[in-house]
């Protein structure tokens, strides 16, 4: 509730000035990762004119590489043999609606837009090894990372209230996994009307650990030669001191 008595009495102000046409949470915002949580939840929220008005979200994140590989039967054994290589596909991709997507739009709109999994670009493939057409490895990729939490489509997840004079309240929320990649997430605001898209807004979200597990990870990325030496110096380390404790106490 903080959020809307927030938003309204921004939009008091806006609507004595000019007709309002999308108006979101435009602040870029950190979002810290605690370790040991099942996920990190995030709550977007924005006004828009009220009428006959529908809101697509989608939220996009950073970029990873990914390989896929084809199974292949070979002399009674299934082998890994045939690979898929992509560059920069996204790590994470979520699209939330105010209803279902096509009582929002026609499937050709979405599609013009780009909104959805399915039309989600994966960019050329590298294959090698295999005789298999990147379509099918694309749908196995789009596959597997809905199945793994990464890919999400929700729809009518968008809350629309009325608020003061001519303006309409929305709010939403969404889970990132506890495995999400840190770095920047896109958040991108459509708004419908009568099946078409009338206004567009962006900001983002900026995802990063927490406390001393921040440190480390700035560390390792920015000195990633130095952490693995430290790395293989500690594991050695623990592995000696782990060993005279055990045959000191007679344990081996």
């Amino acid at each position: 509730m903080k959020l809307y008595f927030k938003i309204t009495f921004i939009l008091v102000i806006l609507c004595a000035q000019a007709p309002l046409d999308l108006v979101i949470d435009t602040n870029e915002r950190d979002v810290q990762i605690n370790p040991g949580i099942a996920g990190t939840r995030v709550v977007l929220f924005g006004a828009t004119p009220t009428g006959k008005r529908d809101i697509i979200i989608e939220i996009v994140g950073p970029p990873k590489n990914q390989t896929m590989q084809e199974k292949r039967r070979f002399f009674g054994l299934w082998l890994g043999r045939g690979k898929s290589y992509y560059k920069n596909v996204p790590s994470y991709y979520n699209i939330l609606s105010s209803k279902p997507f096509l009582e929002i739009a026609s499937q050709e709109s979405l599609n013009k837009l780009g909104l959805g999994i399915n039309n989600l670009p994966l960019g050329r493939a590298n294959i090698k090894h295999s005789t298999i057409k990147q379509i099918k490895f694309d749908a196995r990729l789009r596959s597997e990372m809905h199945d793994s939490g990464q890919f999400l489509e929700k729809e009518g997840n968008i809350i629309l209230r009325s608020g003061p004079g001519k303006v309409g309240l929305f709010r939403t929320e969404f889970l990132l996994p506890p495995n999400s990649l840190q770095g920047k997430y896109f958040v991108r605001y459509f708004l419908f009307q009568n099946g078409e898209a009338i206004s567009y807004a962006e900001s983002s979200i900026d995802l990063k650990q927490a406390g001393f597990a921040r440190l480390i990870w700035l560390f390792a990325n920015k000195f990633p030669l130095l952490y693995g030496i430290i790395a293989i110096i500690l594991s050695g380390l623990l592995g000696w001191i782990v060993s005279i404790l055990f045959t000191r106490l007679k344990l081996i």
